[in-house]
């Protein structure tokens, strides 16, 4: 048995985070994936609390898939946090931005904070699905 690989998306955009869905439900079954909206609620997940204590509905993710343009507590905001949390292990968790910013600062920036990928969000979701992916590596 294959053991479940989580992927945990942190999108406010309720049209994007249902089309992300729409393709893991095309995904093998032992790959899934749990949503949620905003930098905040995604650090109450990554620590167990509150609606997310329960660790058999909401295991710890393999690898976070971040959208950096949300309000409040926005992208980078939540990456500057997880890879400063080193006590917990949770800055280990490999993490791909998909976002619809192709400005160099962001990129430059995302990178300089521990993304491992960056990957700019077509407006035309077809577009997206075609796109390769590809992962560079940092040491942590």
């Amino acid at each position: 048995m294959l053991k479940t690989t989580i992927f945990l998306q942190i999108e406010d955009d309720q049209n994007d985070a249902f089309l992300v869905a729409r393709e893991f439900q095309k995904a093998p079954a032992h790959i899934q994936v749990r949503q949620v909206v905003d930098g905040w609620e995604a650090i109450r997940y990554l620590l167990g609390e509150g609606e997310y204590a329960d660790r058999g509905t909401y295991p710890r993710p393999n690898v976070i898939l971040l959208d950096l343009k949300m309000p409040g507590f926005d992208g980078f905001d939540f990456l500057e946090w997880l890879r400063s949390t080193p006590a917990s292990g949770l800055h280990l968790i490999p993490v791909i931005v998909i976002t619809s910013s192709d400005l160099q600062t962001d990129i430059t920036r995302a990178y300089a904070l521990g993304a491992n990928a960056y990957i700019f969000k077509p407006i035309k979701w077809d577009l997206f699905k075609g796109m390769r992916l590809t992962v560079t590596s940092r040491r942590i």
